[in-house]
């Protein structure tokens, strides 16, 4: 009989399902601070690029080898939230894309005759 656990292993139980979005939101914070440029961590006052990113490698493998409930998956799921809800969005202010939506950008000055 097909159920849910045969046709996607790996989320049959709520805790798995934690486990997967906790990755998630890791690697996200982790593949975010790989491909900003080094420049704008330092224009924006943040950590720098290599302390971010070695900070996120390393508790994101951890989650794969303790777990997420250990000491280190912790402290992982606390520096990726610091990342994405403190430096990333002062790393999009630096580069000039923060809070424009879609990218649209008002025009500043007079408007053209």
């Amino acid at each position: 009989m097909i159920t849910f656990q045969n046709l996607i292993p790996g989320f049959g139980d709520p805790l798995s399902v934690i486990w997967w979005v906790l990755l998630v939101l890791k690697l996200v914070a982790l593949l975010d601070a790989a491909f900003r440029p080094r420049a704008v961590f330092i224009a924006a006052d943040k950590l720098t690029k290599p302390g971010w990113v070695l900070i996120l490698v390393v508790f994101t493998l951890s989650q794969f080898f303790q777990g997420w409930l250990s000491f280190f998956g912790l402290i992982g799921i606390v520096a990726s939230a610091v990342y994405l809800v403190d430096a990333r969005p002062a790393l999009r202010a630096a580069t000039g894309r923060g809070r424009g939506g879609w990218g649209l950008r008002r025009r500043r000055g007079p408007r053209p005759l």
